[in-house]
């Protein structure tokens, strides 16, 4: 009986073998396997900064930011200084519902007034709380205040933005991919 060799010179059958032997090789060649922990630890999103607005009546239920400033995650707080010396302070969950209470009425707060809802809702509180547009700096006692936490707002916009991004982003051949019948 006569063996059957494959000649070495067949170009298209070569190029085929050397394509699925480097696609094979390529998707077990990783030198540092990672579990499925390690992938996600790279793609966690830090909590931006929380945030300290102080507001100031200036006339009865006419409020305007005078100072606003980050502070460390879960320790956001609004500072009330009332035109008659008294000074309050919202924290934790009193300021948890009266921004979710803002939030549910949040068309009352677009048209304007500077009444302590619309101020809050137009401050970093309010940003924090889900407001998507910029600050409106009528609300400030003057601009140098709004700008203070420029910065912090990009980054809570960040925060948003790689919170609600998909997390199958891996780099690799096949990576991610699911087994299976279909495409």
């Amino acid at each position: 009986m006569k063996k059957r060799y494959l000649t070495i010179g067949d170009f298209k059958r070569n190029a085929f073998i050397v394509a699925a032997a480097a696609t094979l090789g390529l998707t077990s060649c990783d030198s540092n396997p990672r579990n499925e922990d390690e992938w996600n630890a790279g793609t966690e999103v830090p909590a931006p900064d929380g945030i300290v607005t102080e507001l100031t009546e200036e006339a009865p239920d006419q409020w305007k930011i005078t100072d606003e400033r980050t502070t460390a995650p879960g320790q956001s707080m609004a500072i009330l200084k009332y035109n008659d010396g008294r000074v309050d302070t919202l924290q934790g969950l009193a300021l948890e519902n009266q921004m979710r209470d803002i939030a549910k009425n949040e068309q009352q707060y677009n048209q304007g007034g500077f009444g302590l809802g619309s101020v809050l809702w137009w401050s970093g509180m309010g940003f924090m709380a889900g407001r998507m547009m910029s600050p409106r700096p009528a609300y400030y006692a003057n601009p140098g205040v709004m700008n203070n936490t420029a910065a912090w707002r990009q980054n809570v916009q960040t925060y948003r933005q790689q919170a609600t991004a998909p997390r199958s982003g891996r780099s690799g051949y096949f990576r991610g991919r699911s087994g299976g019948a279909g495409a």
